[in-house]
This record gives C-alpha cells, structure tokens and sequence, in this order.
C-alpha cells in the first residue's frame, strides 16, 4: 500500500444506505492520501486512465467490456476479498446467472485466484 500512497484511489460509492460489510473493495476503512469517491463505474474507468489512479477489486477484468488498458495486479496483503450472490432459499437460479456463476469460477480457479470456494 506504502507504493500505492501517492497515486489517487478510486473507490465506488453506493451511496448512505450501504453496508460497510458488503463494500466492494478490500481496506475500504484505510487511510487513503487521495481517495476519488464515484458512483457510476464508466466514470471509475475514465479516472483511472486519465489521473493514472487504481482502484481495489476482484482482479476480474472483461476486456471485451473495458479496453486493453487496465491491469489486475495482486495486492501484496493479508487482507481477503469474498464474492458471493445472495439467492431465495429453495430459488431456481436463472440460465443467466448459472452462467455468471461458472464464468466467476474459471476466473477465479487457481492459481489465479485463492478467494472463491463457490
């Protein structure tokens, strides 16, 4: 984080009703130098190519969506990051989000990642 200090951190802000335990960034409670709050992710990446700024995320990123010009690298940190779904009890998952759920197993098999036991 000490050669992160200098450059902007974008984080996404889903507002005054949201949960400090479903943030979606790791060390949303750290002391950031500059931290750029945002609520709307086109505008997340569009700061972070133009302010050279990183955010802190899954590491999943969908080139098809964003561009070539983002790059995941692993935090060096004991810190953890879930990712779960929250579903009805007894609920039949969509084709849809069945889809999602294999497609965020490949990205998340290891060696890549250690995080998801979906």
């Amino acid at each position: 984080m000490e050669d992160l200090r200098d450059y902007p951190c974008l984080s996404f802000d889903q507002g005054d009703n949201n949960s400090f335990f479903l943030a979606e960034e790791v060390l949303s409670t750290y002391d950031y130098k500059k931290l750029i709050k945002a609520n709307d992710r086109a505008t997340l990446l569009n700061l972070m190519v133009g302010l050279d700024a990183y955010t802190l995320c899954s590491g999943i990123i969908c080139e098809e969506l964003n561009g070539e010009q983002y790059t995941s690298i692993p935090l060096d940190s004991d810190e953890v990051m879930t990712i779960g779904y929250v579903a009805r009890k007894g609920a039949v998952l969509s084709s849809l989000a069945q889809r999602y759920l294999e497609e965020l197993r490949k990205a998340a098999a290891p060696p890549r990642r250690r995080w998801f036991t979906g």
